[in-house]
């Protein structure tokens, strides 16, 4: 198995957010795999899902991911995935995934059983 993703298909980013790179693994009516790569510093900036789930799998580098409660804007520790590390972020937990560098960070998202939605969020300090 290649240890590097090629991303030879044309790539689609979000309409909230740009990164390095974002590919489509699987699209269903209710669940998403995608694959990112976050250069250092980048993120997903903060937002949570009504209805989904986000299961995270840390493929090359670290992936960092802020994390706050949107009812009672409680944060829980960072969740902190080196290269093997999973970690699920269940519905109502608004998150920040980022690369705190030096190098870039690869990792697979999984999301569902449900309707997708992006909700951007503004943290509780």
């Amino acid at each position: 198995m290649s240890q590097t993703s090629n991303f030879a298909k044309p790539q689609e980013q979000h309409s909230a957010y740009t990164v390095s790179a974002r590919q489509w693994i699987a699209k269903g009516s209710d669940v998403h795999v995608k694959e990112f790569i976050l250069g250092p510093g980048e993120e997903v900036p903060w937002h949570h899902h009504s209805d989904i789930f986000d299961v995270f799998y840390c493929i090359e580098g670290k992936l960092n991911i802020e994390l706050q409660d949107v009812f009672t804007h409680d944060s829980p520790p960072e969740l902190v995935l080196n290269v093997g590390d999973s970690a699920k972020v269940d519905v109502g937990m608004a998150h920040r995934p980022y690369n705190p560098g030096p190098g870039r960070t690869r990792f697979v998202l999984i999301q569902g059983v449900g309707q997708y939605d992006y909700l951007a969020f503004e943290p509780k300090k």
